[in-house]
């Protein structure tokens, strides 16, 4: 599965004009007050928020308790949304802040929940090797062992698969500081699985 499609529930926007309008429409609804198109953005954009915040954060608790804070903070700051620009990019700057929030306020556990999946990458990914259950285990506490800085980054790059400017425009840094933090974040998970490949011989 794409990680695109990872973004969205079942009822998830298509993307195409009518549809873009459509959730305009929502939008504007919401910002003046209407509670029921509000409840339509939850569910339009609650997967993905939960997604992103259990990449974030590492368990589904705090995934949960993050996406609440979400939308709660969203609803708050509604009216400084600019129904100009995509309204998943506001989500997940707030999605990336409120984790931020709760990793320095919260200590994260230390396993991930074991039906969470890393989206299946292209052969040019240096982790597409990793195939196995056990494997991708090692991904995601290589991941996990970041950082939030570096694991913002590389969740948003290389999982995520937005590109470098956007990345940078969601962690309030420049294109060189988020690409120099994926490049050590990827350093750090390829000698992390070494390592724990390297203990099971």
């Amino acid at each position: 599965m794409e990680a695109a499609a990872l973004w969205m529930s079942g009822i998830e926007p298509k993307g195409d004009v009518a549809e873009a309008k459509e959730i305009a429409t929502i939008l504007e609804r919401a910002i003046a007050g209407d509670s029921a198109a509000f409840e339509q953005i939850l569910r339009l954009y609650e997967r993905r928020v939960l997604m992103l915040s259990w990449r974030l954060l590492g368990n589904i608790e705090d995934a949960q308790d993050s996406t609440q804070e979400v939308f709660l903070r969203a609803f708050k700051y509604l009216h400084r949304l600019d129904t100009s620009k995509p309204v998943e990019a506001w989500l997940v700057r707030i999605t990336v802040n409120v984790c931020r929030d709760f990793g320095r306020h919260r200590q994260r556990r230390q396993s991930l929940a074991a039906e969470f999946k890393i989206p299946r990458v292209t052969n040019a990914d240096p982790y597409s090797d990793l195939a196995s259950d056990e494997r991708k285990k090692m991904l995601r506490d290589a991941i996990a062992g970041l950082p939030l800085k570096e694991r913002a980054a590389f969740v948003l790059r290389d999982i995520e698969g937005l590109p470098t400017s956007e990345v940078a425009a969601i962690l309030n840094s420049s294109e060189t500081t988020v690409r120099s933090q994926i490049s050590i974040a990827r350093v750090k998970i390829r000698k992390a699985i070494e390592q724990l490949l390297g203990g099971q011989r």
